[in-house]
């Protein structure tokens, strides 16, 4: 599999061809969203390379889908259709209110603090959000008060959505699934992070950012229990290909699922439809943008990482990068 990537990577890295991810983009345009990728057709290979990695699989390179890569994309297909089954688990009894508290206006930063001090894992959570790469300062923060005066009322709606999303990404149904939720979420946090902070740059709702990548890295959920229950299966080209356009279809249902509604009801209906495009609004490129540094900031290979890296970062704003940046610290420093 390392070879595998590792070539796929270098050809990027070294081919004239390629145009940068993301075009120029003067500072002083904050509103403006990042420019689409050039070679936006290069997606399906970052999504081969974060699946192989995510159940530690073996790439095929056959160009063309076996029998039962045809059964595990009949499968999804089925799934989609079956629009009276909740597609996450438990999903359709808790984020509709969950929602409703975190987006409300008058939601306030005493009832958010109430709601945490009275559960201990969210205790934690807020306590590990506010010493995380995102939020870090120069020395750790100890006390609970001291981390909520941080976070504010934005960071401690992520940290609720995380405590109470977060379960809806672990899988208990076999081997796969157990092998691969720790590295989706690892892949999901930093994603989020990334999302919120590009849309932070941009004078957009980080929330709102944060949520939709939440959401678009959950239907890899989906995608993992079709795989988990199918065995033989190849990784190959074609295969890949398709389990990330059922990736994109599967978060476009499980955000018109959700209620109430909210920008990624939008933005995951038109990467579904259209996919990504120079024509994709300014929430699926920094969605998209986000997907892929996340997927470098899992790369094992730091060095091939930075240098596929550096095209995206040199044309976000200089938030954007010192996230990133703070971000892959925080990954190398050991623990």
């Amino acid at each position: 599999m390392k070879a595998w990537i590792l070539s796929f990577f270098n050809s990027q890295a070294t081919d004239p061809a390629a145009q940068p991810l993301l075009a120029e983009q003067p500072a002083e345009h904050a509103s403006t969203p990042l420019p689409a990728q050039a070679w936006h057709l290069r997606r399906p290979d970052f999504d081969g390379a974060l699946l192989a990695w995510m159940v530690q699989g073996e790439p095929d390179p056959a160009n063309s889908l076996g029998p039962r890569e045809q059964v595990v994309l009949h499968a999804l297909e089925a799934r989609a259709a079956d629009t009276a089954a909740s597609l996450l688990p438990r999903a359709a009894g808790v984020v509709p209110a969950l929602l409703a508290r975190l987006r409300s206006d008058s939601s306030s930063l005493g009832e958010l603090v109430d709601h945490v001090s009275r559960d201990q894992t969210l205790v934690a959570e807020v306590m590990a959000m506010a010493n995380s790469a995102f939020y870090r300062r120069e020395r750790p923060v100890m006390e609970l008060g001291h981390s909520i005066q941080m976070l504010g009322v934005g960071g401690l709606r992520a940290a609720i959505a995380r405590v109470v999303l977060k379960p809806m990404l672990d899988g208990r149904s076999g081997p796969l699934i157990r092998r691969a939720a720790p590295r989706l979420w690892k892949h999901t946090e930093v994603k989020t992070q990334l999302g919120a902070e590009i849309a932070r740059s941009q004078g957009r709702d980080p929330f709102d950012a944060y949520l939709l990548a939440l959401l678009h890295d959950m239907a890899w959920s989906v995608v993992l229990r079709e795989l988990d229950g199918a065995a033989g299966w190849r990784l190959s080209t074609p295969f890949v290909g398709a389990l990330g356009q059922w990736r994109d279809r599967l978060a476009s249902l499980i955000a018109q699922q959700w209620r109430p509604p909210g920008p990624w009801v939008e933005a995951t209906a038109e990467l579904a439809q259209h996919g990504l495009g120079a024509g994709s609004g300014p929430e699926v490129l920094n969605l998209c943008t986000a997907d892929q540094l996340a997927w470098l900031l899992c790369d094992p290979s730091r060095a091939r990482a930075r240098t596929l890296a550096e095209p995206l970062l040199a044309s976000a704003l200089a938030p954007v990068r010192a996230c990133f940046e703070e971000l892959d610290a925080a990954s190398a420093a050991p623990r």
